[in-house]
């Protein structure tokens, strides 16, 4: 069966929330944060650093490509290094810049004995959360889950099943034949809530995808839009947006409003409900592959660490 390992592990995702109580980890206003990484734990750093600067903290975030290519360091006390498995050669190279400039270095995998966990001063080692999958989609909700609970605690277990099932109805009941362009819009960190969700699609389903601040898509990109257009829209639940969502529909495309009554109902809540609304475009990266007979466990080109000697 194509996909068996990524749907097992979407589908786990409430399970995965349940055992965030287990951990305590908080932020202080007192000190800067910079988040590292790559990809799909670039966009974790992404989403919390603009939540914690939301609620009144300091944070910064940098790839690993960037920091080691320039020697480029952000002021910072603490670094956060997000790998799934540990290896990623860029983020494991930026750990020994931070050393040398006496920031203290957190490295967060899914990995036990990696190379991240054995040069960063502290770790957190998320097993339980590991993937068979190539593509990074529970452990990055429970990762970003844990990050945000070091902001405000929320236990969103039993929301994310609904979200699962809602999305799972929704999804099931389009035809994604009809579909073969992707646009993500949101603002702030919904932003980087969309260029992951974005991401999903090209990796599982090798999709035309986009990701924009929702009305700068009036601004050129909405030239490209066609009826074979799914736009998504991570709502913060603005006036501007569901205007917008109006518009596009009128232009022929099918969009999908994720937020306070939408087609996927998730109240803003400050960016805190922000795990949960990556359920939506993970289950519908692995059902476009799965409809274009793709293999979503084992992407063209891809695989689990960009290693590089």
């Amino acid at each position: 069966m194509i996909g068996k390992y990524t749907i097992r592990e979407i589908e786990r995702i409430p399970e995965l929330l349940e055992k965030a109580d287990n951990f305590n980890f908080s932020f202080t206003k007192s000190k800067k944060y910079v988040f590292v990484g790559c990809g799909s734990s670039y966009n974790l750093g992404f989403i919390t650093s603009k939540i914690l600067n939301t609620h009144g903290y300091c944070s910064s975030t940098i790839s690993g490509g960037e920091a080691i290519v320039f020697n480029k360091v952000p002021s910072a006390d603490i670094s956060i290094f997000i790998s799934r498995t540990g290896e990623s050669t860029e983020t494991v190279k930026a750990v020994q810049i931070f050393k040398k400039n006496n920031i203290k270095t957190i490295g967060i995998t899914c990995t036990p004995n990696s190379s991240l966990t054995k040069i960063c001063d502290e770790s957190f080692i998320f097993d339980f959360a590991n993937e068979e999958s190539v593509v990074m989609t529970g452990s990055f909700i429970f990762i970003l889950n844990f990050l945000l609970n070091g902001i405000q605690h929320n236990n969103l277990s039993e929301k994310s099943f609904n979200v699962l099932n809602n999305s799972k109805t929704l999804i099931d009941s389009l035809n994604l034949k009809d579909f073969n362009h992707f646009i993500f819009l949101g603002f702030d960190e919904q932003y980087g809530i969309s260029k992951e969700g974005a991401l999903k699609i090209q990796e599982m389903a090798i999709q035309n995808v986009e990701f924009h601040e929702p009305l700068e898509y009036r601004h050129g990109p909405k030239s490209t839009l066609t009826d074979s257009t799914l736009v998504i829209i991570n709502s913060k639940d603005t006036r501007e947006e569901k205007i917008l969502a109006e518009e596009l529909k009128l232009l022929g495309a099918k969009v999908i409003f994720i937020g306070k009554n939408g087609d996927i109902n998730i109240d803003y809540d400050s960016g805190f409900e922000s795990p949960l609304k990556m359920i939506f475009p993970q289950y519908l990266g692995y059902k476009k592959a799965i409809i274009e007979n793709l293999n979503p466990d084992k992407p063209k080109n891809l695989s689990k660490s960009v290693i590089l000697d």
